[in-house]
This record gives C-alpha cells, structure tokens and sequence, in this order.
C-alpha cells in the first residue's frame, strides 16, 4: 500500500470522530472529489418553512413558489436567510406550477385554468384573472411570447401578446404532465402520460397549428427539462436523456428513490427525489454521471435554478430549500479518454448488473465498488481486451454503489448504481 497524503490523514482523523451518517456523506463526497478532479458540490444554504409547495420559478434573485392557493415569493440574495418578501392568496385552490415572465407570473390552476398574478411590485403581488380552460391544467411554461400549458386532456398553447391576458391559440388532443418550451426550435417537449413526445408550431397567416414531430416510448413520464443538445424525462427511479434532434436514447441513470422534478443545465441535471433527495449529474457524456448529492427538508416537488448555475431552488412539502451549487477543483491528474465512458444495465437491477466501457484502456486497470460509506466491497482485474464485466450484488444490502475503473493512466467518475432486490 502507498503512502497517504496529507489530505488523507487529515481526512481520516476526522472520519474518527463523525457519526455514521456524517462518514457516509464525506466519504461520498472525498471519492467524487479524488476521482473527477473536477466536481460539484451541493449544500443546503437556507430554507423558508411553509406549507407544501408543489411548483417553483426562479427570476434573478427571487423565487416564485406556489401550492395551496398561495404565490409566495422569497428573495435569496443573501441564500443562508432567504425570506419571504411578498405574497398573494387568489383563492382558487392549489397551484401546481408557475411560469414568470416580465411583471406577471402565470400559474397552473387545475380547475381554475390560468391563474395571472402581476408582479410588477414584488412586495405586493395581485391577482389580475383566471384563464379558463377545458380540462385542468397540471403544468406550464413559457417561451418567448407563448404559454404552453398541460392537461389530462391536451397540450394547450397561448399567446402573451397581451401578458396580463393569455389567449387560446390551440391545441393538441394528447394528456401531458408536464411540458418545456424551445422558443428557438418552435418546439413543445412533453412528458406524456402514454410517452414522451414533442410538438413543432407553425404560424401561417396569423393561424397558429400544433403537429406531432417526433415521440419516445409509452409509458408514463412525469417530468421533462430542457439541456444542452438533451431531452431530459423522468420515470419511476429512471432518468432519460434523448438526443433533441433525433428523439432517440442517449443514456439513463438510476435514482436511489422516486424522481419527482427535473432542472437541467447546459451540460447537467438536477433530479429531485420524493424522500427529499437532491443529485448533481454530469451530461457532458451521453450516460449521465452522478457527482454530488445534498438532502432537503420534506419531499422534493420542483426545481429551479438560478440563471447562472449558482443556486438551486427547491419547492418541498415543507416550505422552499435553497442550495448552493459550487464546483470543486483539485489537480486534475491524468486525463480520461475522451473515448472512454463507462456504463451499466440494467440500472436499477435486483441481482446483477453488467458494467460496460468503451476502449481506452492501454493498460491493465481495476475496476472496484464501494458502498455508500467508501468501504471497497468488491474489485477485479481490467484487461486490455476486456470491455464488460458482471457484478453479482445479491450477497449485498440493498441500495447504492459507486463503481470506478482506474489505471495508471486515469481514473474515471464513479459510476452509481443502484440495488434494489
């Protein structure tokens, strides 16, 4: 065995004295730092206790959270004491999303349609209408001058020609749980009820028409966000990312728990679990990679991140979380192939699962698994022309590993995988 460095040391002279759940938590946190060179790093900076939440906006440095018949907004500029600065109670029931655009936010008011808030004096937030609809609205959101909104009925496109008052454009006979806007492409994702699909608009002598330009799978997907050259879906424990322009599977990722929101960036997402969970993934790959995670205080139901990438917002059963997303350096050590990646499948699995990677090994390497307190359950031997392995977990506890491939020459992101007999 070599000689440990001194943050090695130090690092174990603190494992001593740290509960158990405190050692998990770092030792996750140190095997992500040592392995990428480059991390991220997720801590919870504040919270607003209030009633559930169920949906989130985030503008500058305000959110905008609804839930039962109330829009609440919390200023965050100084993120460990975020506080309330306005608030507006419409009366109409549950809202279950919000979509800010200029001085109004527009909010998902189930059977009360469109509910419009003017915003325009942050401290004192009034109702302006409801926008009726013909089947109650679950979600929206806003791209350029247009609102979609989803239904259990259909997808539902307005106008915001007149901000404080949306207008019917169209719509399109297929139920939606949630839908993202690409103004840009003039184009509607949507997490469907029977698969993920999207809709392209046209706008010909002043007739708007949705049509159907392209769908994945069918079964039912309850979240969608918008990334870099990816689609990202949310299903059960599943993470889907599709390629935009084709529609088709670019990779997955196993949640430990029940996904409830999805935030992406420009090459990462942030996946919202119902136990209160929160994961950082890496997309600069085409299998998504975890590098951080952080709990939140009640289940998570939506996310919003900041317009630079340095706060995520989340709307829980208990009020509004805010965390900080911060990257770590370290030295970067050997460069990963850019041809190297590393997967597996199935993931989740009930016994077994299959480790894959791509050539790139020019030397013998190691592959190991540690558990989620970096013990080292498990590793075997990389040849050169070896390119997969079975990992038998069934003599195993249940619930999430990190599985690493390292040579002399790099040492690639953990992989997780996730245990569930």
């Amino acid at each position: 065995m070599g000689h440990l460095c001194l943050q090695e040391v130090v690092f174990f002279d603190i494992l001593r004295i740290m509960k158990m759940k405190t050692m998990a938590i770092l030792w996750a946190t140190v095997l992500l730092w040592a392995a990428n060179g480059y991390s991220q790093y997720l801590t919870v900076r504040g919270s607003v206790p209030l009633t559930p939440r169920e949906g989130i906006a985030v503008v500058g440095t305000n959110a905008f959270a609804v839930g039962a018949n109330a829009m609440t907004i919390i200023s965050f500029s100084n993120p460990q004491s975020p506080e309330v600065i306005g608030q507006n109670a419409p009366g109409v029931g549950t809202l279950s999303a919000v979509a800010v655009r200029g001085n109004y936010a527009y909010c998902a008011g189930q059977g009360s349609g469109i509910v419009v808030i003017d915003i325009s004096n942050l401290q004192s937030p009034t109702w302006v209408r409801n926008v009726q609809a013909s089947s109650p609205i679950e979600h929206v959101a806003i791209g350029d001058t247009f609102l979609a909104a989803a239904t259990g009925l259909n997808v539902s496109f307005y106008g915001l020609s007149n901000p404080s008052q949306p207008h019917l454009l169209t719509t399109f006979g297929r139920a939606a749980n949630r839908v993202a806007v690409d103004a840009a492409a003039h184009k509607i994702h949507c997490a469907g009820v029977t698969g993920a699909f999207v809709l392209g608009w046209t706008v010909s002598q002043g007739t708007v028409t949705l049509s159907s330009v392209d769908e994945f799978g069918s079964n039912e997907y309850t979240s969608v966000a918008l990334g870099g050259t990816y689609v990202n879906f949310a299903q059960g424990l599943q993470f889907s990312a599709l390629n935009k322009s084709t529609y088709s599977l670019a990779g997955q990722y196993g949640a430990a728990g029940q996904i409830r929101a999805v935030a992406s960036g420009s090459d990462y997402s942030i996946i919202g679990l119902a136990a209160g969970g929160v994961e950082y993934l890496h997309q600069s790959a085409a299998t998504p990679q975890f590098a951080s995670s952080v709990q939140a205080q009640g289940g998570i139901n939506d996310l919003g991140i900041s317009v630079n990438g340095q706060y995520i917002l989340a709307a829980t059963a208990s009020g509004v979380t805010v965390i900080a997303n911060s990257p770590l350096t370290t030295d970067p050590g050997p460069p990963v192939p850019a041809e190297f990646t590393i997967s597996a499948y199935p993931n989740p699995f009930n016994s077994s699962t299959t480790i894959s990677w791509t050539d790139g090994l020019h030397q013998t390497g190691m592959l190991r698994v540690y558990d989620i307190e970096g013990r080292e359950v498990m590793s075997r031997k990389v040849g050169l022309e070896q390119h997969s392995g079975l990992l038998d977990f069934s003599n195993f506890a249940a619930g999430s590993y990190l599985v690493k491939i390292e040579s002399a020459e790099f040492s690639v992101s953990p992989l997780r995988v996730v245990y569930l007999p």
